[in-house]
């Protein structure tokens, strides 16, 4: 097949970490298999960029990447796209992990002065993360889109190339990951109104709330309130649009409204936060966080999604989407719960879901 350039997820409970309250378990040791944690945190920096403070240099496509991937994108051959695009993550990954702040943010800057550039963008999904029409990176628009590989929906229009450059960067690692997280809360949703009749659940930046479409309990009305907050007052429309019927109710309020009145809010049975945490610096998340759990009912839980450092797509999301996400360790979502009294805490889970791209930190309160 060549393409011209032009203008039933199965999720897998993974064996968890559990340390039980008690055994002041945010100073036990961990183990994590191969997962080397120390030198993942060293990595995980964050470089903003800042393009327009920066007198670009000569030439730094000396190694030819580019150059070889525009010629793969430009040759109309499926297969040779799909190569090109697999080498530019994979070397972008690496030079992000292997270079300083400094260096990083000028690779950056200098890379987006190459012509492969706009034709990255004629993917509906790198371009909407850079352009940022709702004011941020990894609005709920770009969730569907990940989403609508699994549900059948009608991608976004784009041109040939963007197409296929879109089928590419929706099935990266990544959006694999989303999907895996959207699948999870929906199985923790429906397990826990197995156990709790009619639970009251929370969603923090709920987006649109799309793992509400994967799980029986909200179709049947199996849930109590089902309370969606999110500070977009467009995703709050369409969650009110498609969720409603089923009983979700939505407030449009940022999660700092959380931080200073969580009682106001009401206590729930399961509170939740999908994408939030990839954004939050880490006195801002523990804040969170027992905000949350002070919104629980005896025998409540709360769970953190977050990603993990290292993974393949990140070279390419902070180079040519100006996607930066705050990255955490298994070690980092531990340290989240710190500010929790210990005899409060009945459990503290740490797990991942079946891609290792995303970890998932679940606390239940006594």
């Amino acid at each position: 097949m060549r393409i011209n350039a032009g203008p039933t997820i199965i999720t897998h409970d993974p064996q968890p970490l559990v340390m039980e309250a008690g055994k002041r378990f945010p100073r036990v040791s961990m183990s994590f298999g191969t997962f080397d944690a120390d030198a993942a945190l060293n990595r995980a920096v964050i470089h903003p960029v800042d393009p327009h403070r920066l007198a670009p240099p000569p030439r730094i496509f000396g190694d030819g990447l580019y150059d070889d991937v525009q010629a793969s994108l430009l040759s109309g051959d499926e297969t040779a796209i799909e190569a090109g695009l697999g080498r530019l993550f994979d070397s972008l990954r690496e030079r992000k992990l292997n270079s300083s702040p400094a260096d990083w943010t000028q690779f950056v800057a200098e890379s987006r002065q190459h012509p492969i550039m706009p034709l990255l963008h004629q993917d509906p999904f790198t371009y909407r993360a850079f352009s940022k029409p709702r004011g941020y990176a990894g609005d709920a628009v770009m969730m569907d889109y990940i989403y609508g590989r699994e549900e059948h929906w009608m991608p976004p229009e784009s041109t040939p190339l963007g197409r296929a450059i879109f089928n590419f960067t929706t099935g990266a690692p990544a959006s694999e990951g989303v999907r895996a997280r959207r699948a999870y809360i929906a199985t923790r949703i429906d397990r826990l109104a197995e156990k709790v009749r009619h639970p009251h659940i929370l969603a923090i930046a709920a987006g649109h709330l799309r793992e509400a479409s994967m799980s029986s309990a909200v179709r049947r009305r199996k849930t109590g309130r089902f309370m969606a907050l999110d500070a977009d007052a467009l995703s709050a429309a369409e969650v009110a649009a498609s969720y409603g019927r089923h009983g979700v109710e939505t407030v449009t309020a940022s999660f700092r409204r959380l931080l200073t009145d969580p009682a106001g809010v009401g206590e729930f049975d399961f509170v939740y936060s999908t994408g939030l945490f990839d954004y939050l610096n880490q006195r801002t998340a523990r804040r969170l966080v027992l905000g949350m759990f002070q919104m629980l009912r005896p025998g409540g839980k709360l769970l953190v999604a977050n990603f993990l450092p290292g993974i393949r797509d990140i070279g390419y999301m902070e180079t040519f989407m100006d996607w930066t996400l705050v990255y955490r360790t298994r070690r980092d979502m531990v340290d989240l719960t710190m500010d929790i009294p210990e005899e409060d805490v009945k459990e503290v889970r740490i797990v991942s879901e079946e891609c290792r791209n995303i970890v998932f930190l679940e606390l239940s309160r006594n």
